[in-house]
Order: C-alpha cells, then structure tokens, then sequence
C-alpha cells in the first residue's frame, strides 16, 4: 500500500511570488493553478491513500470549493474533510479561518470515520478512516 501525506498550504504556493505584492500574500490569492500542479503530483505518485493538510473547504481563494473534493474528484477517489478547528474554538467563526482542514482520501471505500479533537491547542484535529484492512489516523500537531 503506497501512502502519500501532503501539506498542500492551501494551495497558495511557495518562492518570491507568494510574498509579493506583500509578505504572505499568497494566503490571498486564488488557487486553482497550484491545485491542479498538485492533482498532477498526485496522479504521478499513484498512492493508495492520501492525507491532505491545509485544505481549503470553501473559501474565497478556491472559488467556494472545497480542495479536497476537487482532488478527489480528479482522482477518482472517496474522500472526507474536516475543519481542523473544534466548533467551541475562536477560529472556527472567522472567516477563511473556519474553511481550513485536513482529508483523507483513498482509492479503497471509505468504512467510517469519527473526527476527534484533543483537548489542548489549537489545531486538535485527529481524522479516523476505517477501510476495509486498514485503520488509519490523520493528525498534524504544530
């Protein structure tokens, strides 16, 4: 089983042109052509399941589409997002803020899955997917 985990940033991008016109300005900007850089990357690496950190559910710089969906759809994969922000958390009612996630997805259908928050910090997030021959966890602490 091929395994690919990714911090895809949002899809803002990376180098010079991401600070310009200011620093960190690339958080601002659409994101279409890096997503599809990276659908690409993805369908050149051909693995089985996939974590996706930094997902854009919705927000502005994705064109109202959650990023996930979108790479899932291009791969032909099930999928399932959440906000990385527990809904008693500040972040989760600013907005951009509360578009942001993680995914997992995977070639193989998707049994269930739980989301499950730790009870300190900020980005708490742990994602359980349940496969048919795998349990997998998906968490990213800062």
């Amino acid at each position: 089983m091929r395994f690919l985990l990714y911090n895809i940033r949002y899809a803002a991008g990376i180098g010079k042109n991401f600070h310009l016109p200011l620093p960190y300005s690339g958080y601002l900007k659409k994101t279409d052509v890096n997503l599809s850089r990276i659908v690409d990357f993805i369908k050149y690496t051909e693995p089985d399941i996939i974590g996706l950190v930094e997902v854009d559910s919705g927000s502005f710089r994705s064109g109202n589409s959650n990023q996930a969906e979108i790479v899932a759809n291009e791969l032909n994969y099930n999928h399932i997002f959440q906000s990385k922000y527990s809904e008693d958390s500040a972040a989760s009612k600013v907005p951009v803020l509360n578009k942001q996630g993680n995914a997992v997805l995977a070639k193989a259908t998707i049994i269930t899955n739980k989301f499950h928050y730790f009870n300190e910090g900020v980005k708490r997030l742990v994602i359980e997917t349940e496969l048919k021959d795998l349990t997998f966890f998906l968490s990213i602490f800062p």
